[in-house]
């Protein structure tokens, strides 16, 4: 392997590199959620397309990476989302082109990191608003810290780990499942609407703190579980 084409090896690899250790607050930007799912569901498959067509097309510039990437991922992503790699090599290339050229790999990677890190997070609308580590590209829910993937359970009555699936340790000990069906939802409250203000032995089971009679504050407690995955 000659020293040009090394490097150009190193550009793409700075390339896919902004990407992926981003982990910066940002702002709504041009890559819709499909767009960040497709990019948490196919990642190393990106980063090798993201890397070829900036290779492919260092001397061409915008145009021609953001066309070999439509070309190579169909429509795996929007064309306003593709073209926030097109910014990402045209930052590199004006801000790291001697370092990546005559320094070493690593320094090569921190210029990147540090000239094109948050133009990217910004036009791609890649942010990590609560601020667990997670960026919304694979968290499922970025306004819960307690939720990214691998999180452990908390025993609320939700996907702590972003797996899909909900396992004994994440589902909740719920009071307010009147009818048992492993979710408090909508039955659950017409069953406790239909005993409201009753204060005899039709208030079982919707008395939810045992007080002896079904009124507000047994209401509140079903709305703060409404919605919840029951043990």
């Amino acid at each position: 392997m000659n020293k040009l084409h090394l490097r150009f090896v190193r550009f793409g690899a700075c390339i896919s590199l902004v990407l992926w250790v981003s982990s910066a607050i940002g702002q709504e930007g041009n890559c819709m959620p499909l767009d960040l799912e497709y990019i948490c569901q196919n990642t190393e498959f990106i980063q090798t397309v993201a890397s070829d067509c900036g290779l492919a097309c260092l001397s061409e510039g915008e145009v021609c990476l953001e066309a070999c990437m439509e070309e190579q991922l169909g429509n795996g992503l929007t064309n306003p989302c593709i073209g926030c790699f097109g910014d990402q090599v045209s930052c590199i290339v004006q801000n790291c082109y001697f370092i990546c050229a005559f320094g070493t790999e690593e320094a090569c990677a921190e210029c990147a990191l540090t000239s094109c890190e948050a133009g990217f997070n910004s036009c791609a609308g890649i942010v990590d608003e609560d601020a667990d580590t997670w960026t919304n590209l694979c968290d499922c829910n970025d306004s819960n810290p307690s939720v990214f993937p691998g999180a452990e359970g908390t025993g609320q009555g939700v996907d702590n780990n972003c797996n899909g699936l909900l396992s004994s340790a994440e589902l909740a000990n719920c009071i307010a499942d009147i009818n048992e069906d492993n979710i408090v939802g909508t039955a659950d409250l017409l069953i406790f609407l239909g005993t409201f203000d009753c204060d005899d032995d039709c208030y079982l089971p919707a008395d939810l703190n045992d007080d002896g009679y079904v009124g507000a504050s047994d209401l509140l407690i079903l709305l703060s579980e409404f919605g919840l995955y029951c043990l």
